[in-house]
């Protein structure tokens, strides 16, 4: 898959918009009509997208934490099928915009021959673009335009990142799994901790994850641990360590029934199970058989659930 940052003419193209922050199941389900559209019209599939959410630039106080790093979404946007990702730099200037001009530049960047969007996209100066306007822009310029409806999951709910956000922020892992459509996942650079879990039996791989990305619920986790190449189950604590206070919040990945050490490396865990939130232990001793029983649980829950 071709990253492209500048602009440039190009040949025909099915172009996907959104914000597209999880790649969940509703992305997917809009990204599959996309190459359906490319394969029909000889075309390329090109998802545009913005470099950040709108709201970090409009009211960075409410900007929401991502569900996805930019190597995250590009991994999963390549694996889906997709040719081209057009990242565009959302500015002061990207959001004064008129939706009018959006669709301009949107035309002349490529031989259009469709446009897929969400039930709810909006664009232009204020969100005042919309699925309609499209629709009439598309029949004015001869291309064609498909409007995706929500999609649920098999509760009924109406996927979306605000929804996988909320689920993770109270410890509903398995809901926000479900509308992910995969395994929510935290990587980053190994560094050096405290050291207090080999202090105690039990050492941990210090993962340095992406301050822009949302951190579920504190508390531990079962999860499968991945770096260079092997996997390991493990239980992995995400939180400020109260028992053992570090001052910061941390990510902690304990690998089960075997020693790795991987200072300096690059380590991923998939979240698989709430297992327990966060708690404040009288004493070490209270923590020790805590952790001790964490890891069972952890190991009999991926022995049975994979």
């Amino acid at each position: 898959m071709k990253i492209i940052t500048e602009t440039a003419q190009a040949g025909p193209r099915v172009v996907a918009l959104g914000t597209f922050d999880g790649v969940h199941r509703g992305h997917q389900a809009l990204i599959r009509e996309g190459r359906r559209l490319a394969e029909e019209t000889g075309a390329l599939l090109r998802v545009c997208t913005f470099d950040r959410h709108p709201l970090e630039v409009l009211r960075p106080e409410r900007a929401p934490r991502m569900l996805e790093t930019p190597e995250e979404q590009a991994a999963n946007m390549d694996a889906l099928g997709v040719d081209e990702l057009r990242v565009i730099p959302f500015t002061r200037d990207t959001a004064d915009t008129p939706p009018e001009e959006f669709l301009r530049r949107l035309r002349a960047e490529c031989d259009l021959r469709a446009v897929v969007v969400g039930w709810n996209y909006s664009f232009g100066r204020q969100g005042a673009g919309n699925p309609e306007m499209l629709i009439r822009d598309g029949a004015e310029h001869g291309y064609q335009v498909v409007v995706v409806p929500s999609v649920k999951d098999e509760k009924g709910e109406v996927i979306s990142s605000t929804a996988i956000r909320n689920k993770l922020q109270v410890g509903d892992l398995e809901g926000a799994n479900r509308m992910l459509g995969y395994d929510y996942a935290l990587s980053g650079l190994v560094v050096n901790g405290k050291h207090e879990g080999t202090r105690i039996g039990f050492p941990t791989a210090n993962i340095e994850t992406d301050g822009r990305k949302q951190l579920p619920a504190y508390g531990v986790y079962a999860c499968w641990m991945e770096s260079g190449g092997q996997r390991w189950p493990a239980v992995v604590n995400i939180g400020l360590q109260p028992t053992l206070p570090s001052g910061k919040v941390t990510v902690e990945a304990h690998a089960l029934d075997v020693e790795v050490d991987l200072y300096g490396q690059e380590a991923k865990v998939s979240l698989k199970k709430y297992l327990r939130g966060e708690t404040k232990f009288d004493n070490v001793s209270q923590l020790i058989h805590q952790i001790a029983q964490d890891k069972e649980d952890a190991r009999c829950f991926l022995a049975e659930k994979g």
